[in-house]
């Protein structure tokens, strides 16, 4: 049984005497709901598993939504009327926003989309993003097939309601697939049961703020317990709640998937240092598992990587790092800026890396996102090399000390649940936000 008790227990008191907030019951009642209104997993053409949507309305409005705070990104819409013919493409769309307003997430490629699993569109992270498709005409609807983003983010779109309208003034709902939220039965769900019910519709909103709350309460074994308890609910799906939100992490992964992960990381960090000529070296999370565990972080799902730059000038450090944009992307890379101060980055075989700068500063060696001018340039420089699973990785001359100062003391003791101080981070590197 997940106890969440309603008081932190002192080391005398015996947890098991203890009330907890949520009892078997009120569990199994919340399974029993998801079991018997399950959510619709969609996804895209190359999963061959897209939203089918069957209706006899006549509309010229199409409006897909979400109903949380989230990006909204889908790969095609075809809307099919009673000829069977798709007459989405060519059509108008109108869009709450575009991700880094960019034109190529407007929503033209969303109607005129080549079903690839990747983005149609995209908007901003906000509060129900949406996006209607004009058909410029009423047209009799027979249906519409909505194709999803493949890979780890088609999460996102899963709380999508849809709409249609003659008019933009009255909207006819065609398809929830939040509506088990709806139709709960049971007694008015308390913070942990509605963010639990989230949960378990791939929703980790209201179970990253349970957790945040608990934690800033002091009560950090009941948080834990809360994340252990989402990711038992949520393993036969192959997600947990992990630093990023839903995520498959390294658990998760096969030996030869780590491997590639390894493989990836270490051709990425050969170019920049043999190639481009830049000391590059596994950092953040990455360096963490290696260091402590000898594998990638268990309850992680990402890799990191830091770079020490040859200028010491702000502009030519920005200059130097557009330099290395285009390089990775020489190399088949796709990289683009993370909208904080690193950059996102690709590889050919499809691992996702973050990339963090770093400069010289005096007797300093000043990295991204760990305090500047915290640590001597003789702990960085020169890197030293490690074999891990067959592939040569970078790391810095002193790892233990990077690790202390940007985990604190405890750095050898797992904590699945740490988070960093990005706002002393944004201060100290301003000027590396994009």
């Amino acid at each position: 049984m997940i106890k969440f008790f309603k008081s932190k227990p002192s080391e005398e008191q015996d947890t098991d005497s203890q009330e907890p907030l949520l009892s078997e019951e009120s569990l199994a009642a919340l399974k029993e709901h998801i079991a018997s209104n399950p959510l619709r997993e969609f996804k895209g053409a190359k999963s061959k598993d897209p939203l089918v949507i069957q209706t006899d309305r006549k509309a010229r409005f199409v409006r897909l939504s979400l109903q949380t705070e989230v990006s909204f990104h889908l790969d095609t819409i075809e809307i099919f009327n009673k000829d069977g013919r798709n007459i989405a493409p060519n059509k108008q769309t109108i869009i709450s926003s575009t991700y880094n307003n960019e034109e190529k997430y407007d929503g033209r490629g969303f109607v005129n989309g080549k079903k690839n699993g990747g983005c149609g569109f995209h908007t901003q992270r906000e509060r129900n993003p949406w996006i209607i498709v004009d058909l410029m005409t009423i047209r009799n609807l027979d249906k519409i097939v909505i194709y999803n983003r493949e890979g780890e983010f088609f999460t996102r779109a899963l709380s999508l309601r849809v709409e249609v309208s003659q008019d933009l003034h009255t909207w006819h709902e065609l398809f929830d697939n939040w509506s088990v939220l709806k139709t709960f039965q049971g007694s008015i769900p308390g913070n942990i049961e509605k963010a639990l019910l989230h949960a378990m519709i791939l929703d980790p909103g209201p179970s990253q703020v349970l957790i945040s709350q608990l934690k800033k309460s002091g009560n950090h074994a009941q948080a834990l317990e809360y994340q252990k308890c989402v990711n038992e609910l949520l393993k036969d799906k192959g997600l947990a709640l992990g630093p990023h939100g839903l995520m498959r992490t390294f658990e998760m992964r096969s030996a030869s998937e780590k491997k590639k992960v390894a493989s990836e990381l270490g051709q990425l960090l050969k170019w920049l240092n043999e190639e481009f000529g830049v000391p590059a070296f596994i950092s953040s999370g990455t360096l963490l598992g290696i260091v402590r565990d000898g594998q990638f972080i268990a309850h992680d799902d990402d890799v990191d990587i830091c770079y020490i730059s040859k200028e010491s000038d702000e502009h030519k450090v920005l200059e130097e790092r557009n330099n290395i944009v285009t390089f990775l992307q020489s190399k088949k890379c796709n990289v683009k800026p993370s909208g904080l101060a690193h950059l996102w980055c690709s590889t050919p075989g499809g691992q996702n890396l973050d990339i963090f700068t770093g400069f010289i500063e005096g007797d300093y060696c000043s990295m991204n996102p760990i305090s500047r001018k915290e640590i001597v340039t003789a702990d960085v420089l020169p890197l030293q090399t490690l074999q891990h699973d067959g592939v040569t990785l970078y790391l810095p001359a002193n790892p233990e000390r990077l690790l202390m100062v940007n985990y604190g003391p405890g750095w050898r003791k797992p904590d699945p649940l740490w988070s960093f101080n990005w706002g002393k981070a944004k201060q100290d590197f301003a000027f590396l936000y994009f």
